[in-house]
């Protein structure tokens, strides 16, 4: 790329501080505005963006022109709006996940985008971050056989606000976390996910509960290939963000571990080893940094492949699937 592309990012909470602290050293885009209606957020804008204008609805940053793409920060609900909304004005896209709640919503924003011959990239870092792509790497290369089992686990240090965790604006437990791990368990693999299985475990945080959420789940995947997935996914680690991706394959294991510091082993009958090109002090800033990286190069019209609305949607329908077969009691196909 030969310049950076200007950026806004649209919500200033805790995934829109983390893009603007992370942006601010990736040379291939450039964060020229911030859009908050809070003013609250007007004034941790001017510390972690002071170059950046700042506007309080998204009518106001089109106006302006100033942005050539939009990151989507704000809420789950509010996706779709602003999506459409970046749309309506010609600027390329990349929102957090999911790309929305309902699939329908979510493949026309996807179509519409395609028509208008813009980018719409959702947020699934962990494909972009080194521990993450070095072991899919090594999956493809055979390094451990074929894949047998998985463990994909999200433990949070603790739970967001009630108000988030209100499955009509998180999306609940199961989408709000679970859909990085249903999306890994499919990229890791190659294979599709063909039935679900799970539960919810007893409440810890009456206020979750109270929101109607669970802070604690364990779901079963079916993979078509023969390969079993277990997610696990908690909001009340207390120690600290804990997420892990464990493949068990014919010949070894790999295993992915954010804590001390992100790294990828590899293991097999010649023991177990750090594979030095996964290691990152920061597993999720790095793959911000990258996401955001390969969402400019696809701007300027690199032929790279992104996850887009198709592969949110895969992630909310597998979600949806392991909900209902909670409710049920019974394995759901997929």
């Amino acid at each position: 790329m030969s310049s950076a592309i200007p950026l806004a990012i649209v919500g200033l909470g805790r995934m829109g501080q983390v893009h603007a602290r992370v942006l601010a050293s990736v040379s291939a885009v450039d964060v020229v505005a911030i859009v908050d209606p809070r003013p609250e957020a007007h004034a941790v804008a001017s510390e972690l963006a002071p170059d950046a204008a700042t506007y309080r609805d998204v009518a106001e940053l089109a106006s302006s022109g100033a942005a050539a793409a939009w990151l989507i920060a704000a809420s789950t609900p509010n996706h779709p709006e602003l999506v459409g909304a970046a749309i309506d004005a010609g600027v390329h896209v990349l929102c957090e996940k999911p790309l929305a709640l309902d699939i329908s919503v979510a493949e026309a924003l996807g179509d519409r985008a395609a028509a208008a011959g813009l980018v719409l990239q959702v947020g699934f870092w962990r494909r972009f971050s080194p521990p993450w792509s070095v072991a899919r790497s090594l999956v493809a290369a055979g390094s451990i056989g074929r894949p047998l089992m998985l463990r994909l686990a999200q433990w949070d240090q603790d739970p967001p606000p009630p108000d988030f965790c209100d499955p009509a604006v998180s999306g609940g437990l199961a989408i709000d976390c679970g859909v990085h791990e249903f999306d890994l368990a499919e990229w890791l693999t190659g294979a599709e996910i063909v039935r679900v299985a799970g539960r919810h475990l007893p409440v810890v945080d009456a206020a979750v509960g109270a929101s109607g959420d669970v802070d604690n789940l364990v779901a079963v995947l079916d993979l078509a290939d023969g390969a079993v997935a277990t997610v696990d996914l908690s909001r009340n680690a207390r120690y600290g963000e804990d997420v892990r991706t464990e493949i068990l394959g014919a010949d070894g294991a790999i295993f992915v571990d954010l804590l001390p510091s992100g790294r990828t082993r590899l293991a097999d009958r010649s023991g177990v080893r750090v594979v030095p090109e996964s290691q990152v002090d920061r597993a999720d800033f790095a793959g911000v940094a990258e996401q955001a990286r390969i969402f400019a190069a696809r701007t300027a019209g690199a032929p790279i492949d992104g996850p887009g609305a198709a592969a949110s949607n895969r992630a909310v329908h597998v979600a949806h699937r392991v909900e209902e077969a909670i409710r049920r009691g019974v394995p759901v196909a997929v």
